[in-house]
């Protein structure tokens, strides 16, 4: 009799026998494979782009696409890739005890993808530094310093004196349309660590500068979110406009615009606390906060203590302390009813 054990040897099997037509092929640790997706092609900007996954779940190897969210079994992705091996795969399952009086039950695939072992960042940037290498007076840490970000995220953040260059050398033909100029880059990464955009803030204020550009690392139009990688949505997740809010406040995401209720309906968390920008007269603003109440999200409504203060930033250079603030969010998070009586009173402020 084999074990569930072998279900798994032989899908590891089938999985080497395919992966020399699986372009971009690489096993990233035990049982985690990952190469170019064949269903949708991955990237036709980027040959060598690769965001399908093979990982195990249980005895199995199950396969999960993080560009076009295709996910199947090692069997199906055999099928696939080789009709003609896939009935030797069939037969070898079979054989291992996969037949009407097997306890072996097929993999379901009515869940989120599964979540596996984070990959390793990427550790260096042509053309960039991180900001906790700098030397110290250097000007892009004294504007952190100025904006009062904590420290301990300097290293999730990047300096860069050429950013067109920069680009050019993450995305080629990216950036030739852009200026030279120093900026602070700030990486967005996925839950699993990989890299999905970069996001340049100009270092000096200009007219003649584009503050924010943010630029894609790939072809997927999915909302960008910047925090993933440091997130627990096992528990209640906060979702602010900027990313250099998000790292004032714990387990929070930031949506880069005032779009939050998307980042709400794309994350699995138990609770989602939506924090809009201080701006009463910002009729954008307005409209977001006024649908994501109807849609009975729990939306944080600023009080007067805060006036005056657009963002979370500004209201720590006022001199709220975070552990103040946290507290002020957890008074002033309102869903139903009670959130719409008190955004009727805030808009008048």
């Amino acid at each position: 009799m084999l074990y569930y054990g072998s279900m798994l040897s032989i899908d590891i099997k089938f999985l080497r026998l395919i992966s020399s037509r699986l372009r971009n092929f690489k096993q990233k640790k035990d049982n985690l494979w990952n190469f170019s997706c064949p269903f949708c092609g991955d990237s036709k900007k980027n040959l060598t782009k690769a965001r399908g996954y093979i990982f195990q779940k249980g005895n199995n190897l199950i396969y999960n696409c993080h560009n076009c969210g295709h996910g199947t079994s090692i069997g199906n992705l055999v099928a696939h890739v080789d009709p003609s091996l896939h009935k030797e795969y069939i037969m070898e399952r079979y054989r291992a005890g996969e037949n009407g009086n097997s306890t072996y039950k097929k993999p379901k695939f009515d869940v989120p993808a599964p979540r596996f072992g984070k990959l390793e960042k990427q550790k260096t940037f042509e053309h960039a530094e991180f900001c906790d290498k700098l030397p110290k007076g250097h000007f892009c840490l004294t504007y952190l310093e100025k904006r009062k970000v904590p420290k301990e995220h300097y290293g999730r953040l990047l300096f860069t004196s050429h950013y067109k260059q920069f680009v050019d050398a993450l995305i080629p033909d990216h950036g030739k349309q852009l200026m030279d100029d120093a900026r602070l880059v700030i990486p967005f990464y996925d839950e699993y660590n990989t890299l999905i955009a970069v996001s340049g803030r100009a270092l000096e204020n200009s007219d003649k500068t584009l503050r924010y550009i943010t630029l894609r690392t790939n072809d997927s139009d999915n909302k960008l979110i910047y925090g993933m990688d440091r997130i627990d949505l096992s528990k209640p997740v906060k979702v602010v406009e900027g990313p250099l809010d998000s790292l004032f406040l714990d387990n929070c995401l930031a949506s880069g615009d005032a779009n939050l209720t998307i980042v709400a309906k794309t994350i699995n968390a138990p609770k989602k606390i939506l924090i809009f920008d201080n701006e009463p007269r910002n009729k954008e603003i307005v409209k977001m906060m006024q649908d994501a109440i109807k849609s009975n999200h729990d939306v944080v409504i600023w009080p007067n203590i805060v006036s005056g203060s657009k963002d979370i930033n500004e209201i720590i250079l006022s001199g709220i302390s975070l552990a103040e603030i946290e507290s002020i969010i957890s008074r002033s998070t309102f869903s139903g009813l009670e959130a719409q009586t008190n955004f009727v009173f805030w808009k008048k402020i």
